[in-house]
């Protein structure tokens, strides 16, 4: 696979294997973290997370070259998590035999997506870096890519027909528009969250429910 230059200095240089090395690692990623929450990716710079981090910015320079490799390391982190979530919700919840089982627990896997964007320090606000800043869009893109090549393969499997480019194309609308229901449940304060969620993952179900024989899905 070719890297291209942008994908290189998005690259960390080194990744630390002492104990030192490890918690300096993370105290970058932690300063880098809490000053996306506070100063936003604009004005982030690495002075200010290697001052946050108490460490000098040479320091930080033998672990990432630039700051966005620093916010790229934690979206690819937070991406980890968020699509493990997703692939227990295949394991608990996938029968071929049973489709409704996958359907009525959509809201479910929304759900701890939202959690664990929540729980991270500056969760939201690493997303919308991976959405806004053109460095960083291959990585949300690649992530998004994946987990739709997975979900493809689980929902042909329930049609009843080969992996298709259709199939490929709903797998990859129903992951998109999963992320931007848990993102639009974190960014706007006027939405009750589990609310749209739940809605959310209603409109999704009743979306597979037409194309999977036998589907009737009782939501919770």
């Amino acid at each position: 696979m070719t890297v291209s230059r942008r994908q290189v200095e998005l690259l960390e240089k080194n990744r630390p294997r002492q104990e030192r090395a490890k918690r300096t690692y993370e105290a970058i990623l932690a300063a880098a973290a809490e000053l996306l929450v506070e100063v936003g990716v604009e004005r982030i710079s690495t002075n200010l997370i290697a001052e946050r981090a108490g460490i000098t910015v040479p320091a930080l320079y033998r672990y990432f070259p630039n700051k966005y490799a620093v916010i790229n390391a934690l979206g690819a982190g937070l991406m980890d998590r968020q699509n493990e979530i997703f692939r227990e919700w295949v394991e608990t919840y996938y029968s071929a035999s049973q489709p409704e089982r996958l359907l009525s627990h959509i809201y479910e896997v929304l759900r701890k997506t939202y959690d664990v964007t929540l729980e991270q320090t500056g969760g939201l606000e690493i997303s919308q870096a991976l959405r806004a800043v053109g460095p960083l869009q291959e990585l949300r893109l690649d992530s998004h890519r994946l987990l739709a090549d997975e979900l493809a393969i689980y929902l042909a499997e329930l049609q009843q027909q080969e992996t298709s480019a259709e199939t490929l194309m709903q797998a990859r609308l129903t992951v998109d528009l999963g992320y931007s229901l848990v993102e639009m449940a974190l960014e706007d304060p006027t939405l009750t969250p589990d609310l749209v969620l739940r809605q959310g993952a209603d409109m999704l179900a009743a979306a597979w429910q037409n194309t999977i024989p036998g589907s009737a899905v009782d939501t919770p």
